[in-house]
């Protein structure tokens, strides 16, 4: 890889490390935070809810407006956007103003995130180097989630809560100055219209609803008003936003793009397994330090293991992967990581950490990235280069929408509802179990990339 093609990688890649960063860090702060604010689980959730929702919901949007108007443009107004979030949510004096903060970091994310993927994707022919760059996007993340876990540790102890926002400011600044003088710019050639702006004003509105009226079920039952009514709009919204799309000119999601094999599988793949580490972020290390009475460092030491590993895996193992049958791999990944949850949630309040917890870590830590490598490889590896930043939408909000706000909510009402860690631990195992379902459908053999 040539010097300046590297830079431009690393560059592209500074939006991926960076949401890796900010999953982690601010999981492991979220009690300290809970604390000041004097915020229930419930309502705590909502510090990372807002950024997932807001994250996943503009996904579809912005990866098509980089098709339209250049990826580049998108990647450098995106991480602008992500460094006002990260300055705003590390001076917020409410937890209202926080969520606010938080949502406008998923904002810059869902801007940022599949340019970055499909600029890649335009950089290299397809071939070696083009997965040996996409295997390396992926690997930025697990690296960007162990700096997050010892970042997130040791600046909560240390220095407060707040730092964990305020130190990713620097980078995404960097980021957005370094990337027009790095990077080509890059849209689709043939240009249908103007982008579907209703479509994902339903989607995330519906998605927002729904989520709402999930997160009210533990406070006032399914039945009460308050926990119904949002339920059913946004189930109403959705379904709007799927009559919408059949019909709009340049919809945000194009049913012939969904019939590509790997991307299919790809995003039905990614959402499992994101909701399955969404059960570490969030649920794993609430679990140490409520439960087990661990501090933010040594709650974030504790998981390390399985970031340590999951690096291992995504670098050492990119070449091996890409010359597998995607649906083993799949497969067998998908089996092993509800097998470390099953695991996982027979661990005890007085758990001993390495008979308990670390041995489900290092499993996990080997099957969550076996299975996002090889999804990502999917993602774009059959549609054509036009639609990419479409597809690059479509795989992030598949992961992202269901590992940063379908997970975090559903795991935030078990926990409340049961009372304890180990049924959001099983409800987790149960989803990764699905994944084997989607290991059916992935291509049996290695799929070249389109140009």
């Amino acid at each position: 890889m040539r010097r300046p093609v590297g830079i431009a990688v690393l560059v592209a890649c500074a939006a991926q490390f960076l949401i890796g960063v900010d999953g982690l860090a601010v999981a492991i702060a979220l009690p300290a935070i809970q604390r000041e604010f004097a915020a229930p689980g419930v309502e705590g959730q909502w510090v990372l809810t807002a950024y997932g929702l807001c994250f996943g919901g503009g996904l579809l949007l912005c990866g098509r407006l980089g098709d339209l108007y250049g990826r580049r443009r998108m990647l450098v107004g995106g991480m602008a956007i992500f460094g006002a979030g990260a300055l705003a949510a590390g001076l917020a004096p409410s937890l209202g103003m926080l969520v606010a903060a938080r949502a406008l970091l998923g904002a810059g994310s869902a801007a940022a995130v599949p340019a970055a993927l499909a600029l890649i994707g335009s950089l290299f022919a397809p071939g070696r180097d083009r997965t040996r760059a996409l295997a390396f996007f992926a690997a930025t993340a697990s690296v960007g989630v162990t700096t997050g876990l010892v970042l997130g540790g040791a600046v909560t102890q240390w220095l407060g809560w707040r730092w964990t926002f305020l130190v990713m400011v620097p980078p995404a600044a960097a980021a957005a100055l370094l990337a027009p003088r790095v990077l080509p710019e890059a849209r689709a050639e043939d240009v249908d219209g103007p982008p579907d702006v209703l479509g994902a004003v339903l989607a995330t509105g519906g998605l927002l609803a729904l989520l709402f009226g999930v997160t009210r079920v533990e406070r006032s039952g399914a039945a009460a008003p308050e926990a119904l009514f949002p339920t059913l709009a946004g189930v109403a919204l959705l379904a709007a936003f799927a009559a919408w799309e059949r019909r709009a000119r340049a919809p945000i999601v194009r049913l012939d793009v969904l019939r590509a094999p790997g991307l299919r599988a790809a995003a039905l793949g990614v959402g499992l397994n994101a909701i399955s580490f969404t059960a570490i972020v969030y649920a794993c290390s609430l679990y140490l330090q409520d439960e087990v009475g661990y501090a933010p460092l040594s709650a974030s030491a504790a998981i390390l293991p399985l970031d340590m590993v999951a690096f291992v895996v995504t670098v050492a193992g990119a070449s091996a992967i890409s010359r597998r049958s995607p649906r083993v791999l799949l497969a067998a990944a998908f089996a092993a990581s509800a097998l470390a949850l099953l695991w996982l949630a027979r661990a005890p309040s007085d758990a001993v950490y390495t008979r308990d917890v670390l041995g489900p870590l290092v499993v996990l830590g080997g099957s969550l990235p076996l299975a996002f490598v090889v999804l990502t490889q999917q993602a774009v590896s059959d549609v054509p280069a036009d639609d990419r930043g479409m597809a690059s939408g479509i795989f992030e909000t598949a992961n992202h929408l269901f590992g940063g706000a379908i997970g975090v909510a559903l795991y935030a009402t078990v926990i409340a509802t049961a009372g304890g860690y180990g049924p959001a631990f099983l409800s987790a195992a149960a989803l990764a179990a699905c994944g084997l379902a989607v290991a059916r459908i992935a291509p049996s053999a290695r799929t070249r990339c389109r140009p």
